[in-house]
Protein backbone atom coordinates (compact mmCIF):
# COMPACT_ATOMS: atom_id res chain seq x y z
CA UNK A 1 0.00 0.00 0.00
CA UNK A 2 0.95 3.65 -1.05
CA UNK A 3 2.13 5.54 1.91
CA UNK A 4 3.74 9.32 2.69
CA UNK A 5 7.01 9.77 3.75
CA UNK A 6 8.52 11.52 7.56
CA UNK A 7 8.36 15.27 6.38
CA UNK A 8 11.31 17.00 6.42
CA UNK A 9 12.93 20.05 8.25
CA UNK A 10 12.47 23.63 7.12
CA UNK A 11 15.49 26.08 7.35
CA UNK A 12 14.51 28.28 10.15
CA UNK A 13 11.57 26.71 11.69
CA UNK A 14 12.34 25.48 15.00
CA UNK A 15 9.16 24.78 16.17
CA UNK A 16 6.07 23.17 14.99
CA UNK A 17 4.10 26.29 16.31
CA UNK A 18 5.40 29.07 14.18
CA UNK A 19 3.14 30.12 10.90
CA UNK A 20 4.65 28.57 7.57
CA UNK A 21 1.54 28.98 5.57
CA UNK A 22 -1.43 31.30 5.80
CA UNK A 23 -4.74 30.94 3.77
CA UNK A 24 -7.30 33.53 2.78
CA UNK A 25 -11.05 33.91 2.01
CA UNK A 26 -11.78 35.57 -1.68
CA UNK A 27 -11.33 39.32 -0.64
CA UNK A 28 -10.30 39.02 2.55
CA UNK A 29 -6.82 40.54 3.76
CA UNK A 30 -3.70 38.50 4.65
CA UNK A 31 -0.56 39.76 6.22
CA UNK A 32 2.31 38.06 4.81
CA UNK A 33 4.26 37.12 8.06
CA UNK A 34 5.42 34.22 10.04
CA UNK A 35 4.30 34.74 13.65
CA UNK A 36 4.10 32.33 16.82
CA UNK A 37 0.98 29.97 17.04
CA UNK A 38 -1.11 28.42 20.04
CA UNK A 39 -0.21 24.65 20.90
CA UNK A 40 -3.15 23.37 18.57
CA UNK A 41 -0.38 25.09 15.37
CA UNK A 42 -3.53 26.81 14.07
CA UNK A 43 -5.09 30.36 14.48
CA UNK A 44 -7.64 32.35 12.41
CA UNK A 45 -7.41 35.99 12.45
CA UNK A 46 -10.68 37.42 10.17
CA UNK A 47 -10.51 36.13 7.08
CA UNK A 48 -6.83 34.80 7.39
CA UNK A 49 -6.10 31.23 8.57
CA UNK A 50 -2.02 30.57 10.19
CA UNK A 51 -1.22 26.76 10.21
CA UNK A 52 2.35 25.66 11.26
CA UNK A 53 3.94 22.34 10.98
CA UNK A 54 2.32 20.55 13.88
CA UNK A 55 -1.64 21.55 12.67
CA UNK A 56 -4.06 18.78 11.82
CA UNK A 57 -6.93 20.97 11.03
CA UNK A 58 -10.11 20.98 9.20
CA UNK A 59 -12.48 24.01 7.23
CA UNK A 60 -15.69 23.60 6.93
CA UNK A 61 -18.16 25.50 4.80
CA UNK A 62 -16.23 27.06 2.24
CA UNK A 63 -17.69 28.56 -0.52
CA UNK A 64 -18.72 26.85 -3.42
CA UNK A 65 -15.33 26.70 -5.92
CA UNK A 66 -13.10 27.67 -3.06
CA UNK A 67 -12.01 24.31 -1.84
CA UNK A 68 -11.07 23.06 -5.72
CA UNK A 69 -9.47 26.48 -6.04
CA UNK A 70 -7.83 26.23 -2.42
CA UNK A 71 -6.70 23.09 -3.68
CA UNK A 72 -5.28 24.24 -7.54
CA UNK A 73 -2.79 26.91 -5.73
CA UNK A 74 -1.82 24.89 -2.83
CA UNK A 75 -0.65 21.82 -5.73
CA UNK A 76 1.58 25.13 -6.68
CA UNK A 77 3.03 25.80 -3.08
CA UNK A 78 6.84 25.14 -3.19
CA UNK A 79 7.19 24.34 -6.46
CA UNK A 80 7.11 28.28 -7.48
CA UNK A 81 3.00 29.06 -7.03
CA UNK A 82 1.14 30.46 -5.17
CA UNK A 83 2.24 33.98 -5.63
CA UNK A 84 1.01 37.09 -3.23
CA UNK A 85 -1.15 38.66 -5.54
CA UNK A 86 -5.01 39.73 -4.66
CA UNK A 87 -6.05 36.98 -6.22
CA UNK A 88 -4.18 34.42 -4.49
CA UNK A 89 -5.64 32.32 -1.64
CA UNK A 90 -2.45 31.78 0.12
CA UNK A 91 -1.51 34.73 1.94
CA UNK A 92 1.87 33.49 3.38
CA UNK A 93 3.99 30.62 2.95
CA UNK A 94 7.90 29.63 4.37
CA UNK A 95 9.76 30.01 0.78
CA UNK A 96 10.60 26.24 1.22
CA UNK A 97 7.35 24.72 2.46
CA UNK A 98 6.37 21.70 -0.03
CA UNK A 99 2.34 20.79 -0.26
CA UNK A 100 1.03 18.14 -1.57
CA UNK A 101 -2.96 17.86 -2.59
CA UNK A 102 -5.00 14.79 -2.57
CA UNK A 103 -7.95 15.67 -4.25
CA UNK A 104 -10.82 14.72 -7.14
CA UNK A 105 -10.01 11.27 -6.87
CA UNK A 106 -12.34 8.65 -9.22
CA UNK A 107 -14.57 6.72 -7.21
CA UNK A 108 -13.85 3.06 -6.47
CA UNK A 109 -10.58 3.85 -8.62
CA UNK A 110 -7.75 2.52 -6.35
CA UNK A 111 -4.91 2.58 -9.35
CA UNK A 112 -5.71 6.24 -8.98
CA UNK A 113 -5.53 6.41 -5.81
CA UNK A 114 -2.52 4.90 -5.13
CA UNK A 115 -0.92 6.89 -8.13
CA UNK A 116 -2.22 10.23 -5.95
CA UNK A 117 -0.19 9.06 -3.01
CA UNK A 118 2.94 8.51 -4.32
CA UNK A 119 3.15 11.27 -6.53
CA UNK A 120 2.63 12.89 -3.65
CA UNK A 121 5.11 11.32 -1.81
CA UNK A 122 7.54 12.10 -4.48
CA UNK A 123 7.80 15.73 -3.19
CA UNK A 124 8.48 14.85 0.93
CA UNK A 125 5.74 17.15 1.69
CA UNK A 126 5.42 19.21 4.79
CA UNK A 127 1.71 20.09 4.40
CA UNK A 128 -1.07 17.50 2.86
CA UNK A 129 -4.04 19.07 1.54
CA UNK A 130 -7.14 16.67 1.14
CA UNK A 131 -10.97 16.96 0.46
CA UNK A 132 -13.07 14.87 3.20
CA UNK A 133 -14.65 13.73 0.46
CA UNK A 134 -12.26 11.57 -0.91
CA UNK A 135 -10.76 10.12 1.86
CA UNK A 136 -14.42 9.18 2.92
CA UNK A 137 -13.88 7.20 -0.76
CA UNK A 138 -10.68 5.69 -0.69
CA UNK A 139 -9.65 3.56 2.14
CA UNK A 140 -6.33 3.87 0.91
CA UNK A 141 -5.91 7.46 1.11
CA UNK A 142 -7.33 7.36 4.59
CA UNK A 143 -4.79 4.54 5.63
CA UNK A 144 -1.81 6.62 4.32
CA UNK A 145 -3.44 10.12 6.02
CA UNK A 146 -3.31 7.79 9.13
CA UNK A 147 0.31 7.14 9.36
CA UNK A 148 1.50 10.97 7.94
CA UNK A 149 3.18 12.57 10.17
CA UNK A 150 3.15 15.97 8.89
CA UNK A 151 0.42 18.68 9.03
CA UNK A 152 -2.80 17.78 7.18
CA UNK A 153 -5.22 19.74 6.29
CA UNK A 154 -9.32 18.52 5.59
CA UNK A 155 -11.23 20.58 3.21
CA UNK A 156 -14.83 19.73 3.73
CA UNK A 157 -16.24 21.82 0.91
CA UNK A 158 -20.55 21.01 0.08
CA UNK A 159 -19.73 17.85 -1.74
CA UNK A 160 -17.83 16.59 0.88
CA UNK A 161 -20.32 17.76 3.51
CA UNK A 162 -23.32 15.54 1.76
CA UNK A 163 -21.96 12.40 3.14
CA UNK A 164 -22.80 10.81 6.29
CA UNK A 165 -22.31 12.71 9.18
CA UNK A 166 -21.10 9.96 12.10
CA UNK A 167 -19.03 8.69 9.30
CA UNK A 168 -17.57 12.15 8.45
CA UNK A 169 -16.95 12.95 12.09
CA UNK A 170 -15.34 9.52 12.58
CA UNK A 171 -12.84 10.04 9.94
CA UNK A 172 -11.95 13.50 11.39
CA UNK A 173 -11.29 11.65 14.37
CA UNK A 174 -9.42 8.86 13.18
CA UNK A 175 -7.45 11.85 11.31
CA UNK A 176 -6.48 13.61 14.38
CA UNK A 177 -7.80 16.47 13.40
CA UNK A 178 -7.33 18.56 16.47
CA UNK A 179 -8.69 21.97 15.20
CA UNK A 180 -11.67 22.78 13.01
CA UNK A 181 -12.75 26.02 11.32
CA UNK A 182 -15.81 27.33 9.89
CA UNK A 183 -16.50 29.87 7.07
CA UNK A 184 -18.63 32.36 8.62
CA UNK A 185 -22.10 33.09 6.86
CA UNK A 186 -20.56 36.15 5.14
CA UNK A 187 -17.81 34.09 3.88
CA UNK A 188 -15.97 36.95 5.31
CA UNK A 189 -14.32 35.36 8.37
CA UNK A 190 -12.74 32.02 10.01
CA UNK A 191 -14.24 30.97 13.17
CA UNK A 192 -13.23 28.40 15.11
CA UNK A 193 -15.52 25.14 15.77
CA UNK A 194 -15.80 22.07 17.38
CA UNK A 195 -14.41 18.87 16.22
CA UNK A 196 -16.96 15.95 15.92
CA UNK A 197 -17.37 13.61 18.71
CA UNK A 198 -16.40 9.32 18.00
CA UNK A 199 -19.70 7.66 16.90
CA UNK A 200 -20.84 5.92 20.28
CA UNK A 201 -21.23 2.37 19.42
CA UNK A 202 -22.20 -1.00 20.95
CA UNK A 203 -21.01 -4.41 21.08
CA UNK A 204 -23.36 -7.26 21.23
CA UNK A 205 -21.86 -10.61 22.22
CA UNK A 206 -21.86 -14.06 23.32
CA UNK A 207 -25.05 -14.92 20.77
CA UNK A 208 -25.36 -17.74 19.84
CA UNK A 209 -27.50 -19.29 16.65
CA UNK A 210 -30.50 -19.68 18.33
CA UNK A 211 -30.51 -15.85 20.44
CA UNK A 212 -30.39 -14.54 16.83
CA UNK A 213 -33.28 -16.93 15.03
CA UNK A 214 -35.81 -15.83 18.05
CA UNK A 215 -34.78 -11.87 18.39
CA UNK A 216 -36.25 -9.52 15.53
CA UNK A 217 -34.05 -6.82 15.59
CA UNK A 218 -30.98 -9.17 15.81
CA UNK A 219 -32.13 -11.51 12.66
CA UNK A 220 -32.04 -7.50 10.98
CA UNK A 221 -28.33 -7.61 12.19
CA UNK A 222 -27.90 -10.88 10.86
CA UNK A 223 -29.56 -9.77 7.05
CA UNK A 224 -27.25 -6.73 7.39
CA UNK A 225 -23.86 -8.70 7.38
CA UNK A 226 -24.94 -11.28 5.23
CA UNK A 227 -23.42 -9.79 2.45
CA UNK A 228 -20.20 -9.05 4.03
CA UNK A 229 -20.38 -12.71 5.24
CA UNK A 230 -20.59 -13.92 1.76
CA UNK A 231 -17.75 -12.14 0.35
CA UNK A 232 -15.55 -13.03 2.46
CA UNK A 233 -16.35 -16.35 3.89
CA UNK A 234 -18.90 -17.72 1.47
CA UNK A 235 -21.34 -19.06 4.31
CA UNK A 236 -24.63 -18.28 5.31
CA UNK A 237 -23.88 -16.79 8.79
CA UNK A 238 -25.96 -18.80 10.92
CA UNK A 239 -25.05 -22.03 8.82
CA UNK A 240 -21.71 -21.01 9.91
CA UNK A 241 -22.00 -20.90 13.57
CA UNK A 242 -24.34 -23.88 13.62
CA UNK A 243 -20.97 -25.99 11.89
CA UNK A 244 -18.55 -24.24 14.31
CA UNK A 245 -20.30 -26.18 17.64
CA UNK A 246 -20.29 -24.05 20.76
CA UNK A 247 -19.38 -20.70 18.57
CA UNK A 248 -20.16 -17.43 19.43
CA UNK A 249 -20.88 -14.23 17.81
CA UNK A 250 -20.39 -10.73 18.45
CA UNK A 251 -21.82 -7.43 16.79
CA UNK A 252 -20.35 -4.23 16.73
CA UNK A 253 -23.33 -1.86 16.06
CA UNK A 254 -24.07 2.10 15.84
CA UNK A 255 -27.43 3.37 17.33
CA UNK A 256 -29.33 5.06 14.48
CA UNK A 257 -33.02 6.27 14.71
CA UNK A 258 -33.67 3.60 12.78
CA UNK A 259 -32.72 0.79 14.53
CA UNK A 260 -29.11 -0.36 14.82
CA UNK A 261 -26.25 0.23 11.93
CA UNK A 262 -24.22 -3.10 11.11
CA UNK A 263 -20.20 -1.93 11.84
CA UNK A 264 -18.73 -5.26 12.19
CA UNK A 265 -17.98 -8.83 13.75
CA UNK A 266 -16.28 -11.40 15.68
CA UNK A 267 -16.86 -14.64 15.43
CA UNK A 268 -15.23 -16.56 18.50
CA UNK A 269 -14.87 -19.78 20.36
CA UNK A 270 -13.61 -21.42 24.06
CA UNK A 271 -11.54 -24.32 24.30
CA UNK A 272 -11.43 -25.25 27.68
CA UNK A 273 -9.17 -27.59 29.25
CA UNK A 274 -6.78 -28.49 28.48
CA UNK A 275 -6.19 -25.93 25.88
CA UNK A 276 -7.67 -23.08 27.68
CA UNK A 277 -7.59 -21.46 24.28
CA UNK A 278 -10.00 -18.97 22.91
CA UNK A 279 -10.02 -19.00 19.34
CA UNK A 280 -10.67 -16.16 17.13
CA UNK A 281 -13.05 -17.91 14.06
CA UNK A 282 -13.99 -14.68 11.98
CA UNK A 283 -13.41 -10.94 11.93
CA UNK A 284 -14.97 -8.56 9.29
CA UNK A 285 -15.95 -4.94 9.14
CA UNK A 286 -17.50 -3.31 6.01
CA UNK A 287 -15.07 -2.24 3.56
CA UNK A 288 -16.90 1.52 3.43
CA UNK A 289 -16.41 1.47 7.46
CA UNK A 290 -12.77 0.63 7.66
CA UNK A 291 -9.89 2.90 8.92
CA UNK A 292 -12.40 4.13 11.55
CA UNK A 293 -11.29 1.76 14.28
CA UNK A 294 -13.93 -0.55 14.10
CA UNK A 295 -11.76 -3.75 14.14
CA UNK A 296 -9.62 -2.29 17.00
CA UNK A 297 -12.98 -2.15 18.87
CA UNK A 298 -13.70 -5.59 18.20
CA UNK A 299 -10.69 -7.08 19.05
CA UNK A 300 -10.37 -4.94 22.29
CA UNK A 301 -13.86 -6.15 23.43
CA UNK A 302 -12.53 -9.97 22.53
CA UNK A 303 -9.31 -9.42 24.03
CA UNK A 304 -10.80 -8.04 27.32
CA UNK A 305 -12.98 -10.64 27.93
CA UNK A 306 -10.37 -13.35 27.50
CA UNK A 307 -8.16 -11.70 30.09
CA UNK A 308 -11.32 -11.18 32.88
CA UNK A 309 -11.92 -15.05 32.42
CA UNK A 310 -10.56 -17.71 34.97
CA UNK A 311 -7.09 -18.78 33.83
CA UNK A 312 -7.92 -22.49 34.83
CA UNK A 313 -10.02 -22.03 31.44
CA UNK A 314 -8.46 -19.33 29.21
CA UNK A 315 -4.90 -18.79 29.23
CA UNK A 316 -4.59 -16.93 25.63
CA UNK A 317 -6.14 -15.93 22.73
CA UNK A 318 -5.60 -16.92 18.91
CA UNK A 319 -6.20 -16.59 15.36
CA UNK A 320 -4.88 -17.21 12.09
CA UNK A 321 -3.49 -14.19 10.15
CA UNK A 322 -3.35 -13.07 6.62
CA UNK A 323 -0.18 -11.62 5.52
CA UNK A 324 -1.54 -8.00 5.21
CA UNK A 325 -3.03 -8.14 8.95
CA UNK A 326 0.01 -9.34 10.58
CA UNK A 327 1.19 -5.88 11.43
CA UNK A 328 -2.61 -4.96 12.86
CA UNK A 329 -2.51 -7.87 15.26
CA UNK A 330 1.16 -7.22 16.33
CA UNK A 331 -0.16 -3.26 17.31
CA UNK A 332 -2.68 -5.26 19.46
CA UNK A 333 0.27 -7.29 21.17
CA UNK A 334 0.02 -10.74 19.03
CA UNK A 335 2.90 -12.72 18.49
CA UNK A 336 3.69 -15.35 15.91
CA UNK A 337 2.89 -18.90 17.35
CA UNK A 338 6.48 -20.51 17.00
CA UNK A 339 5.96 -23.96 14.75
CA UNK A 340 6.68 -26.73 17.60
CA UNK A 341 4.50 -25.56 19.13
CA UNK A 342 1.97 -25.46 16.44
CA UNK A 343 2.53 -28.92 16.48
CA UNK A 344 1.74 -29.72 20.22
CA UNK A 345 -1.20 -27.93 19.72
CA UNK A 346 -2.36 -30.29 16.71
CA UNK A 347 -1.93 -33.33 18.68
CA UNK A 348 -3.79 -31.92 21.73
CA UNK A 349 -7.35 -33.72 22.08
CA UNK A 350 -9.98 -31.14 20.63
CA UNK A 351 -12.39 -30.12 23.81
CA UNK A 352 -15.58 -30.07 22.25
CA UNK A 353 -17.42 -32.89 23.73
CA UNK A 354 -19.10 -33.80 19.58
CA UNK A 355 -15.55 -34.09 18.49
CA UNK A 356 -14.70 -31.06 16.46
CA UNK A 357 -11.06 -30.92 15.51
CA UNK A 358 -9.31 -27.49 16.25
CA UNK A 359 -9.26 -24.78 13.60
CA UNK A 360 -6.72 -25.58 10.49
CA UNK A 361 -4.72 -23.22 9.01
CA UNK A 362 -5.31 -21.73 5.73
CA UNK A 363 -2.19 -21.91 3.29
CA UNK A 364 -0.51 -18.44 3.64
CA UNK A 365 -1.31 -17.49 6.71
CA UNK A 366 -0.07 -17.47 9.98
CA UNK A 367 -1.09 -18.48 13.33
CA UNK A 368 -0.81 -15.71 15.85
CA UNK A 369 -1.33 -15.75 19.91
CA UNK A 370 -2.17 -13.31 22.26
CA UNK A 371 -1.17 -14.37 26.41
CA UNK A 372 -3.80 -13.07 28.94
CA UNK A 373 -1.27 -13.13 31.54
CA UNK A 374 -1.96 -12.68 35.04
CA UNK A 375 -5.66 -13.58 36.46
CA UNK A 376 -7.66 -10.14 37.30
CA UNK A 377 -8.56 -10.54 40.68
CA UNK A 378 -12.48 -10.39 41.72
CA UNK A 379 -13.25 -6.71 43.40
CA UNK A 380 -12.64 -6.64 46.93
CA UNK A 381 -10.20 -9.91 47.15
CA UNK A 382 -6.86 -9.18 48.03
Amino acid sequence: RAALPAPGALEGVKSKRRAVLSLRLPGGAGEARACGLPAASAAAEGATLALGLGACASIRDLPEGVAAAWCAQLACVGAGGGGDDDESFVAYRHPGLRVAVLAELADDDREAADAAIKSAAACVPHVVVVRLGDALRHRGVCAALRAWKGALIVLEDVASEGEDGQLAGALLRTLGISSRWRVEHSGASFEADKVPSAPVTEIIGDLRPRDLESDSALMDLVVQAQPLYDEYFHEDLIDDLQDKKNSRIAFLVLPTEDGRQFCGLVVYKLWGPPLRVMSILRVAVPHELRMFGYGRLLMRWIMQKATQMPRTQCTKLTLCSMPEAIVFYERLGFTPIPEDQLALNASAPADDEDGEELPQRMPGTIWMEYKCGRAVKAPGRR
